[in-house]
């Protein structure tokens, strides 16, 4: 049996919890403080220290007070713990029982929650008792608050207002109820041209050294300089990839709110995790936008481009850069040579051959200006067929659609008859049910009509979704091959390949492998944007 103590020297525990702010003066950490001071100088005892946590909630156990507290109880420098009541020490039943009932014990450290009559030296007290009780409803209490402050969150988050304590790069928090986001100018300026430098074609290295070339603050340096503080001295003070891909990918720029994006496992684990899309509050139309939806939807379709590119030892990145793809294999073409170098120049080869040989694939070498002439020629034989053949609009509809006109027409015809039809199975299965109230139709025949009204109503309305389906991709496709036509006359009398071009235009390449007769032709397929199927595997054209 560990020796009873005389002599106490008091760890005096403060804790207040942001949600514990809202009961006023009772809890605060001046009157915590005032109440335990007063005990322990009735009691005679030896103040050694006090451990205060203020704004941390009681549920974890990693808090700063209280494992400093725990640190110097185990290390015996104090020998009884005080606190104003269990919930200030903890709300985690689980954990305040391992202390106060196998860990306090084993270091004969004795505990005391004053208010709640708790005393570890007295174990035959009424408070001791019901100190299990209390444990289990101190959780109980955490558990409801964090369920009601959930549910509040939430409900703003929906109603758009903007929570946050910093804004995002480009915006201030405005002053109204819902801190609705206002355009920052300087810093839309910055935002405005690393959207428009993504749609120029270049990668996230790219834009933030241009960034960092042109001595431009990164957002955290910023949001300092505009607060007054000194910059802090943490980072390295340069736009990185992943800064620049965040400023992106952030649809608040083009006035779209998106906010819980992650939580917390529980109101215990306070570990953050990612919640499913659909979890997220979206509120569009909330604010004014930085950027067009156009700009934003063409770095999208960058982003979900076949090709990602490759820059050359000068840092150069070719028009068709990850685009093209062997016949054989459906491998990648890689880049290989350097224009610098007479002896080697700039061509394209199978990228299965290149890293395993022969064996596997055959080279498809092609030039890097053969190949770039090659797409460059048929794009103006687009741009010439759109801006001289008055067919050109159905023409590339029927290549998109691939199907006969014959559908289209009859599915118009259909819908409106189906709609129709609907609306007076409608009328009839409500006459019906009018009947039989007022006794005008026997039961067994109403039932009867109904099944079968239902059931021709059920077919219909399968059908008539359908139709709707397929006139939504029908006009989806006139949409598509409209815009399409507007990009490719945007670059009528363009006399070189670029990048941008290519990312615009050109969905994939696929090379044929050289003809053992060199005089006969070689076979390149250039599939475009929006009127071809993308690939269903960006790294292999066959899969």
């Amino acid at each position: 049996m560990l020796p009873k103590q005389t002599e106490y020297k008091v760890g005096m525990y403060l804790r207040l919890s942001k949600d514990d702010e809202r009961a006023g003066e009772s809890l605060s950490i001046e009157n915590q403080r005032r109440v335990l001071k007063n005990y322990i100088g009735e009691q005679g005892w030896t103040l050694y220290d006090e451990y205060v946590d203020d704004g941390i909630s009681g549920t974890t156990f990693e808090r700063p007070g209280v494992q400093r507290l725990l640190e110097d109880a185990k290390a015996g420098k104090i020998n009884l713990i005080l606190c104003k009541d269990l919930s200030r020490f903890g709300r985690n039943y689980i954990q305040v029982g391992q202390y106060t009932d196998y860990i306090f014990p084993m270091y004969n450290i004795r505990f005391i929650a004053l208010t709640d009559n708790v005393d570890t030296a007295n174990t035959e007290s009424a408070g001791m008792d019901m100190m299990p009780i209390m444990n289990v409803f101190n959780e109980w209490h955490s558990a409801n608050t964090s369920k009601k402050i959930r549910a509040v969150i939430e409900t703003n988050a929906k109603a758009g207002k903007y929570m946050t304590t910093f804004s995002s790069y480009g915006y201030d928090k405005g002053s109204d109820e819902k801190c609705t986001p206002v355009i920052d100018p300087e810093a839309a300026a910055v935002v405005r041209r690393i959207f428009e430098m993504r749609v120029s074609g270049m990668g996230y290295k790219s834009i933030a050294a241009v960034l960092n070339d042109e001595h431009i603050l990164i957002p955290t340096d910023y949001k300092y300089k505009k607060l007054g503080k000194e910059i802090g001295r943490k980072s390295e003070h340069l736009w990185t990839t992943h800064t620049v891909r965040c400023i992106l990918q952030n649809p608040i720029y083009i006035g779209t709110l998106v906010q819980l994006r992650n939580t917390t496992v529980s109101y215990k684990n306070h570990k953050h995790i990612d919640r499913n899309e659909e979890n997220w509050a979206v509120v569009e139309n909330n604010h004014e936008p930085i950027i067009s939806i156009e700009l934003w939807n063409k770095c999208r379709e960058i982003d979900a481009s076949n090709s990602r590119g490759k820059k050359t030892q000068i840092g150069e990145m070719y028009p068709l850069s990850g685009f093209c793809y062997c016949d054989k294999c459906g491998s990648k073409m890689k880049l290989t040579g350097n224009d610098n170098d007479k002896n080697r120049m700039t061509a394209y080869s199978c990228g299965r051959y290149s890293r395993f040989g022969t064996k596997y694939c055959t080279s498809h070498f092609i030039t890097r200006r053969a190949i770039e002439g090659i797409v460059l020629a048929d794009i103006k034989r687009q741009i010439d067929f759109v801006l001289n053949d008055a067919q050109a609009r159905e023409k590339y509809l029927a290549r998109k659609r691939k199907s006969s006109a014959e559908q289209e027409h009859s599915d118009k015809k259909r819908l409106k008859d189906t709609e129709k039809r609907i609306k007076e199975l409608n009328r009839l299965i409500q006459s019906i049910y009018e009947d039989k109230v007022a006794g005008k139709m026997p039961e067994d025949m109403a039932f009867e009509m109904l099944e079968k009204y239902q059931a021709e109503k059920k077919a219909l309305q399968t059908e008539y979704e359908e139709m709707q389906k397929r006139t939504a991709e029908a006009q989806q496709d006139e949409d598509d091959v409209d815009e399409y036509i507007r990009r490719l006359k945007s670059y009528a009398g363009a006399e070189e390949l670029t990048r941008q071009m290519c990312l615009e235009l050109i969905e994939y390449v696929i090379v044929d492998e050289n003809p053992k007769d060199k005089k006969a032709a070689r076979d390149i397929h250039i599939y475009y944007k929006l009127i071809d199927k993308p690939l269903k595997n960006k790294r292999n054209a066959l899969a």
